[in-house]
C-alpha cells in the first residue's frame, strides 16, 4: 500500500470533492479516482459514497479517517523536525581539542566557522585525546580533533593531517647540535612527560618501548608550558607535537630518528542524524 494513497484519501475526505482534491494535489481527476479505487480494493471496504458533485465518507471511511489523520500529522511533524535538525540556523556546536593540537588548530577552525556559520557558537572543550573520546561516546561532544590511533566502537574518524612528535631540547643540552636524535641517545636522559592518562604520554612511551628504551621520567604534567619550563630548568628532554608553535629561544625542536609520526583526525559519533553544520565542518577539516 502506498503512503501517498492514504494522503490522497485524507485530502478527498476533507474537501469532500474529487475535483477540488485533484487540483490541490496537482493530479488529474481520473488518476485520483483510480487511486481511491485501488485503496478501497486493497482494504476490501468502501470508503467513499460518490454523489453527483461530491463525496462523503462511509462508516469505514470515517473510521479510517479518524485513525489516520493524527498518524499522518505526527509523521509530517517528525519529518519536519528531522529536516530542521539538518538545517538549523543557529545553536551551539561542541568540539573537543587537546591543548597541543588546539595550539595550531583552534585559530583556523574558529575563523572558518565564524564566517561560515555566524549564528552558531563554537564551544571548545580542552582535554586529552582519551578523555575526548570518552566524551564523544557519552554524547557530550559533537566532534573532536585528536590523534586517532585506536577508537572505541561507535566512533568514526577522517584524517586531517600528518604530524610529528619532536624532542624539546634546551639550548644548553649536549644534544642541541644534533640534526636528529636516535632513541638510544635517550637511554640516560631525564624526560618530562605528560600524565599517565594522556594519549601523548602513552604514544611516546609506546615508541620508546618499540626501541627497547626504558624512560627515566623526572616529572609529569598536562600543562605544556610548565613542562617546557621544567625541561629548560632541569636540562631534560620533553616532546612537543608539531606544528605546535613555540615562542621561546631556549628550546630547539629536533626530530627523532626514526621520526615519531601520527595522524590528526576529526572524530565523531556514528549517528545517522548528524546535522548539516557538523557535516560541513567535518568536510572543511578534511580539506585544510
Amino acid at each position: 500500500m502506498k503512503l501517498k494513497y492514504l494522503e490522497y484519501f485524507l485530502t478527498v475526505a476533507e474537501l469532500g470533492n474529487i475535483t477540488h482534491a485533484a487540483q490541490q494535489l496537482y493530479l488529474s481527476q481520473p488518476n485520483l479516482t483510480v487511486a481511491m479505487k485501488r485503496l478501497e480494493e486493497e482494504l476490501g471496504v468502501t470508503l467513499l459514497e460518490r454523489h453527483n458533485k461530491s463525496v462523503t465518507l462511509t462508516d469505514d471511511g470515517q473510521f479510517l479517517y479518524d485513525k489516520l489523520r493524527p498518524l499522518v500529522t505526527n509523521l509530517h511533524s517528525a519529518l519536519k523536525e528531522v529536516r530542521d535538525r539538518g538545517h538549523k540556523k543557529g545553536g551551539i556546536l561542541k568540539i573537543g581539542i587537546p591543548p597541543m593540537i588546539g595550539s595550531f588548530m583552534i585559530k583556523p577552525v574558529l575563523s572558518h566557522f565564524s564566517s561560515a556559520h555566524p549564528n552558531w557558537e563554537l564551544n571548545i572543550v580542552e582535554d586529552g585525546s582519551i578523555g575526548l573520546q570518552n566524551k564523544l561516546v557519552n554524547g557530550d561532544l559533537d566532534l573532536a580533533i585528536i590523534i586517532a590511533d585506536t577508537l572505541p566502537k561507535g566512533l568514526n574518524s577522517k584524517p586531517i593531517m600528518n604530524v610529528e612528535y619532536k624532542a624539546c631540547v634546551p639550548t644548553t643540552h649536549p644534544l642541541i647540535e644534533k640534526d636528529s636524535i636516535s632513541f638510544t641517545e635517550l637511554e640516560s636522559e631525564s624526560l618530562i612527560m605528560m600524565q599517565l592518562d594522556s594519549f601523548h604520554r602513552q604514544y611516546i612511551s609506546k615508541q620508546l618501548e618499540l626501541h627497547h628504551i626504558t624512560p627515566r621520567i623526572a616529572m609529569s604534567s598536562n600543562h605544556v608550558d610548565r613542562n617546557l619550563d621544567v625541561t629548560v630548568q632541569t636540562n631534560s628532554i620533553s616532546f612537543l607535537l608539531t606544528p605546535s608553535p613555540i615562542k621561546r629561544d631556549d628550546i630547539k625542536l629536533i626530530s627523532m630518528n626514526p621520526p615519531i609520526l601520527a595522524t590528526v583526525a576529526v572524530v565523531y559519533a556514528n549517528k545517522a542524524e548528524q546535522n548539516k553544520t557538523i557535516q560541513a565542518l567535518i568536510e572543511y577539516l578534511c580539506n585544510i
